[in-house]
């Protein structure tokens, strides 16, 4: 009898309680810094749902990526997040948008703004863990499965040419003026744009004061390449007879990626801009120097 009873009491669990999925999660170690870039490509997330038997019953995604420490810095907010049924072959596949759809996805604290701000979170180790839970009361369907990632520091581009405070020849510089910088790191996802502007620093002026206020008087997109050659042909002369003061000019990079924003954040502006240098111009010594009224 007891024998019977116990065989009664295990089908009755085993047919009130829904069948455990198995899950596997399999996430890039460094993923793009661009949180929106993950998306559709399994090559970033890849999450295998299978079900067991027969089992094809709805369910959910419980979603949060955590710090090393194990802070919880982003949930998904699961009343909203969509309901998935396991297809006919019993083994469903889903990718970032669907394990972490960032739209219902709630960020905590410093993220949340650097994310609201930038698209990104701050460089650093974090680990996603996602779970299939119960559309209805969130129970768990299966174990939780985790991963660690990477998200890397972008390094922007060093201005290499004409270095700081380098003095050009007039002459050479009306012909071509060659600007050179390395490239970001890590390598982007997709091809930088690398704005490059230079402008002119007036007598009064501070080079930083040129560079917040002047018009550019280059103002040029190079697409994935480190190298410009710029032809100025401008009439290169001391600003007056008694200072006989070299032209003075200030350059920059502006990095960009392919949707026209700002690869990082380097300041309050968040404009992705290099660390600017000057340059002077000897100018022609058989042209004569502009005077002052």
């Amino acid at each position: 009898m007891k024998k019977i009873l116990s065989i009664a009491i295990a089908t009755f669990i085993y047919t009130a309680v829904p069948a455990q999925f198995i899950s596997n999660l399999i996430v890039n170690a460094q993923p793009p810094a661009q949180l929106s870039e993950w998306g559709n490509r399994r090559e970033v997330l890849t999450l295998i749902i299978t079900a067991p038997g027969a089992i094809a019953g709805p369910f959910k995604l419980k979603t949060e990526i955590k710090t090393l420490d194990g802070t919880v810095i982003a949930s998904a907010d699961l009343a909203k997040t969509p309901v998935f049924t396991p297809n006919s072959t019993g083994t469903t596949i889903l990718v970032a948008n669907d394990a972490m759809p960032l739209e219902y996805m709630m960020f905590t604290g410093k993220y949340k703004t650097s994310l609201q701000r930038t698209g990104k979170l701050p460089a650093d180790n974090y680990t996603i863990c996602v779970r299939p839970v119960r559309p209805t009361d969130y129970g768990p369907l299966g174990e939780e499965q985790c991963k660690n990632f990477y998200l890397a520091t972008t390094q922007l581009p060093i201005l290499l040419k004409p270095y700081n405070e380098e003095t050009l020849d007039a002459k050479k510089a009306q012909t071509a003026i060659i600007f050179r910088w390395t490239p970001v790191v890590p390598t982007q996802t997709s091809p930088v744009t690398y704005r490059l502007q230079v402008f002119e620093v007036l007598p009064t002026q501070s080079p930083v004061q040129a560079l917040r206020s002047n018009q550019p008087l280059l103002d040029k997109e190079i697409l994935a390449a480190t190298q410009y050659i710029w032809q100025p042909q401008l009439p290169f002369t001391a600003y007056d007879d008694e200072t006989k003061k070299l032209p003075t000019f200030i350059w920059t990079i502006q990095s960009l990626d392919k949707a026209g924003l700002p690869v990082t954040q380097t300041d309050g502006s968040g404009e992705g801009r290099s660390e600017p240098l000057i340059f002077f111009v000897q100018p022609d010594k058989n042209k004569k120097p502009i005077k002052d009224n």
